[in-house]
C-alpha cells in the first residue's frame, strides 16, 4: 500500500466514525484528517521512495501522449484553466500545454495573467497559451468570459475550475454573494453551466475537475442563511461549505452528464503553502513551519493534472480525488436531495442576476 493509500484509508475511517452531524465531532474529525495531511505532506518530502511531483507529472505526460497517439494532429485541443496565474493553476497550465492544448488562463487580474504567461513561454519554450479576463466575482465578467471564448473556439477539452478565495473577511461578490461561496463555486457553476455545449462538442470526450479541499470535510453541510446573512458569517466554516458546495456541485453534474462524453470530478489538492493562505495571518515563525510540513504548488497540482489528462481516469465521473486516489467525500455530497437543493439555489442566484442585467 503506497503512503497516499494509508493517508486516505486514515482519512476515509476517521469520516465513517465521527459524522454524525454532530459539530464537535466534525470539529474532532477535522483536527484528525488535517493531521494526517500535514503528516502525509512532511513524510513524502523526507521519503525517498516516493517520486517528486515533477516526474510524476512527466510520467503522466508520457501517458497521455501514448493514449492519444493516433488521435488527428490538425484537431486542435482547447484548455481553460481558472485562476492560472499563480500556484496550483500555474503548474496545471504549465503542463496542459506541454500535453498539446492551447491553454487560456482565466485570471481576474490581467497585469498578473500576462506575467504568468511571459513566464510560463519562457519555462517551456512553448507558444499555446493566452490569456482571456475573468472574474468569477461578477457574473457579467463570466458572460463576457464565454463570450469571447466562444466567439474564437467551437469545442472545450478540458475546464479546471482551480480559482478561489480562503478564509477571507466578510465580503461580497459584485452581485451581493457572499464571497466565498461566490467566487468559489457560484462563478464556477456560472462558467460551467455556459460551457457545457462546447465541452459536449469536443471530439474524442471532455473532462471538467473541480478543485475542492479537504476543508469540504470540516462542516456539517451547508447552511445557506450563513451565505445569506452577514450575522451567520464564519470565514472558517463559510469556507468549508464553500468547498463542499465544488464536491456537491460535481456530483450533481456528474449525474446531468451521464450518458455524454463529458465527465466531471472533484479533488483535494493537498495542504499546500500558497497565496491562498494570505488571509490565515499566520506570522514569520508559522510560515516557517509551513515551509517545512506543506507540499508545494508543484505536487498540488500533480491531483488536477492527474484528472485532466491521465489514461487512467478515462471515463471516471463524479468522483471525489485526493493524493491521485479516489476516496470518500463528505457524505452530503453524495445526498441527491443536497445536491438537486444547491443545484437549485445556485440556478436562482444566477438566473435573478441575469434577469437584472
Amino acid at each position: 500500500m503506497t503512503l497516499a493509500s494509508v493517508a486516505n484509508t486514515i482519512q476515509s475511517m476517521v469520516l465513517s466514525r465521527t459524522n454524525t452531524g454532530s459539530k464537535p465531532l466534525v470539529l474532532l474529525a477535522s483536527g484528525a484528517q488535517l493531521f494526517t495531511d500535514i503528516s502525509y505532506g512532511l513524510l513524502s518530502k523526507i521519503d525517498r521512495s516516493v517520486p517528486s511531483a515533477s516526474s510524476r507529472i512527466d510520467r503522466i505526460l508520457m501517458d497521455h501522449r501514448d493514449a492519444h497517439r493516433d488521435d488527428t494532429a490538425d484537431v486542435q485541443k482547447v484548455a481553460i484553466v481558472t485562476g492560472a496565474n499563480s500556484g496550483i493553476g500555474f503548474v496545471t497550465a504549465n503542463a496542459l500545454a506541454r500535453a498539446g492544448y492551447q491553454t487560456i488562463l482565466a485570471c481576474r487580474n490581467p497585469e498578473l495573467a500576462q506575467e504568468a504567461l511571459d513566464t510560463l513561454k519562457r519555462q517551456t519554450g512553448l507558444e499555446n497559451f493566452e490569456v482571456m479576463q475573468l472574474d468569477l466575482a461578477s457574473l457579467e465578467s463570466v458572460n463576457g468570459f464565454v463570450k469571447q471564448f466562444k466567439a474564437k473556439y467551437e469545442t472545450l477539452d478540458i475546464l479546471v475550475n482551480n480559482a478561489g478565495v480562503m478564509m477571507c473577511p466578510y465580503s461580497q461578490t459584485k452581485d451581493g454573494t457572499e464571497m466565498q461561496f461566490g467566487i468559489n463555486h457560484i462563478g464556477h457553476f456560472a462558467l460551467t453551466t455556459q460551457l457545457l455545449d462546447s465541452l459536449k462538442a469536443a471530439k474524442g470526450g471532455a473532462r471538467i475537475v473541480n478543485v475542492a479541499s479537504l476543508a469540504s470535510y470540516m462542516t456539517t453541510g451547508i447552511d445557506y442563511s450563513a451565505i445569506e446573512d452577514k450575522e451567520n458569517y464564519d470565514r472558517n466554516n463559510n469556507y468549508a461549505m464553500a468547498k463542499l458546495a465544488n464536491v456537491t456541485f460535481s456530483n450533481a453534474l456528474a449525474r446531468k452528464l451521464q450518458g455524454t462524453n463529458v465527465t466531471v470530478n472533484s479533488l483535494h489538492p493537498g495542504s499546500i503553502k500558497t497565496n491562498l493562505t494570505r488571509h490565515v495571518g499566520t506570522g514569520a515563525i508559522m510560515d516557517t513551519i509551513f515551509n517545512m510540513v506543506l507540499i508545494d504548488a508543484q505536487a498540488g497540482a500533480l491531483t488536477s493534472i492527474y484528472l485532466a489528462l491521465s489514461p487512467d481516469v478515462e471515463g471516471a465521473s463524479g468522483k471525489y480525488y485526493s493524493r491521485c486516489e479516489a476516496t470518500n467525500p463528505h457524505p452530503k455530497a453524495l445526498d441527491e436531495a443536497e445536491q438537486d437543493r444547491l443545484w437549485k439555489y445556485s440556478e436562482n442566484l444566477v438566473a435573478k442576476k441575469h434577469a437584472s442585467m
